[in-house]
């Protein structure tokens, strides 16, 4: 009984950790595909964020489902619409976990990327090394097919939560969550 009291506590100390609504979003080091290393959430205090988490190769295709509705909607918008709305004014970010390579694999891994995906996109597009099992866990990540996106507040805590393929829903659900926190 006492085993099992002790092991309910650290699971629940252990949870609160994870990247979850209302909780801080972790701090993660990455490096953009034009060679800027960047600290979430740190770089982007002070503007609602959205950011795309990928951790392997399943779940980057997947990422790469939603890189052009996110960018037409989020990074490049048109530049009003009918209403004279001026579109979104946020961070976005896609996030790539590396699992467990070696630091002389990071500039093939880099190169590789930096051919498959559009330049336009390659400031808003961060490898992140170092023990992909914490960030996952700090995450909160499940399934290794989905993505997970997380809307930041202007302080860094987590607003919005998603997962999966990009789908017309989801990207609503994304925008609603993003007009509700930036009003």
């Amino acid at each position: 009984m006492k085993k099992l009291f002790i092991i309910a506590v650290v699971l629940l100390a252990s949870l609160s950790s994870f990247a979850q609504k209302g909780k801080a979003f972790p701090t993660i080091k990455a490096e953009t595909l034009t060679d800027k290393s960047i600290t979430f959430p740190a770089a982007v205090k002070g503007k609602v964020t959205l950011i795309g988490v990928a951790y392997s190769k399943k779940s980057q295709d997947n990422l790469e489902s939603w890189m052009q509705p996110i960018y037409d909607t989020f990074i490049n918008p048109p530049k009003s619409d009918i209403f004279g709305s001026a579109g979104y004014d946020v961070n976005m970010y896609f996030l790539a976990l590396a699992r467990g390579i070696a630091k002389s694999a990071e500039k093939s891994i880099k190169s590789n990327m930096k051919k498959k995906i559009d330049s336009k996109l390659h400031k808003n597009i961060a490898i992140v090394l170092g023990d992909v099992k914490q960030h996952k866990s700090n995450l909160g990540l499940g399934a290794k097919d989905d993505p997970y996106f997380y809307i930041l507040s202007p302080e860094g805590k987590v607003l919005f939560i998603t997962y999966g393929k990009y789908t017309p829903t989801k990207m609503s659900a994304l925008e609603e969550a993003i007009d509700e926190y930036s009003e």
